[in-house]
């Protein structure tokens, strides 16, 4: 539930995201998601996120 703000905003900007890339998502702790949150508007593209996601 904490994560659906995220993935509304990853999916408006990038469409559909993968199932994998979304359990990344609604796994990571609240501290990452806060960051995730900001850092989802430098993002220019998908591989941005999975790289982002790699780091955590």
């Amino acid at each position: 539930m904490r994560d659906s703000l995220i993935m509304r905003l990853l999916k408006k900007r990038f469409g559909e995201i993968s199932v994998a890339i979304t359990s990344q998502v609604e796994n990571i702790s609240l501290a990452d998601l806060e960051s995730l949150t900001e850092e989802v508007l430098d993002f220019q593209s998908l591989q941005d996120l999975e790289s982002w996601l790699e780091d955590r």
